[in-house]
Formats: C-alpha cells, structure tokens, sequence
C-alpha cells in the first residue's frame, strides 16, 4: 500500500490518478484472484492478459483515474455527469505540448453514453 500511495496524484476533489508500474498490477492481480476465488491455470491466465496490458513499456505511463465519491447517490449522479472524462485528461511539461491519455486503447470500446465511466486505465504516451 506504502508503494501504491507514493504513486498516486490528486487531480480534482474527487479525481486521482495512480501511476501503475509492475508492482501495482502485481498487487491487483493477486487482490482479483483471492476476492474472485480464481485458482484454475485457465482463470488466472486470463487475469494475467487483462492485466499486463497496464504495466508500461518504457515508453509511456500507465494511469489509472480513480473516481471517488462516498455517497451512493451523489456518486451516481456524478458518474453520469462526468462520462468522457477520461478523454479530458493530459499531461503537459514546461515548453512542450499537452500529451492526452488514450483511455482503455487495449480494449473494445463501448458506444459514449451506454455506461458510466468506472477505474479507467489510461496511457500516456
């Protein structure tokens, strides 16, 4: 957890990113397999697939945006307000241009507005 907490940056009153490295998916992929009750070779290989796509290359970031909100029902309306969030996010160095997150680029991309937006993995390139 120590790890995980030096990795994390809030970006809003509700919004943080936690930079992922192969620790972090480590830790995520065990937390998945004992809560999921995952023990089969078949099971945890897909966990694996889904996972290793969140730990860089070297040659980008890996974020996830955690989206917070305690209570219930200003959680939901605020999940329906901020779908697309993540296509807002970027980065941006002194003398150089914004670099946008590409969210989810490893996944099969859902139609805007069917779902709202959840932990989204980001990577920056």
């Amino acid at each position: 957890m120590e790890h995980k907490a030096n990795r994390q940056l809030a970006v809003g009153p509700h919004l943080r990113w936690c930079f992922e490295d192969r620790l972090t998916i480590q830790y995520q992929v065990q937390e998945m397999l004992r809560t999921e009750r995952i023990f089969e070779a078949e099971g945890i290989a897909e966990e694996l697939e889904t996972y290793n796509s969140l730990i860089p290359d070297g040659s980008n970031w890996k974020v996830t945006l955690l989206i917070e909100f305690p209570d219930s029902e200003e959680r939901r309306r605020e999940l329906a307000r901020l779908k697309g969030v993540e296509d807002g996010c970027w980065v941006e160095v002194a003398g150089e241009p914004r670099v946008f997150a590409v969210a989810d680029e490893d996944l099969e991309r859902e139609k805007r507005g069917e779902k709202p937006p959840r932990c989204i993995s980001c990577a920056l390139n």
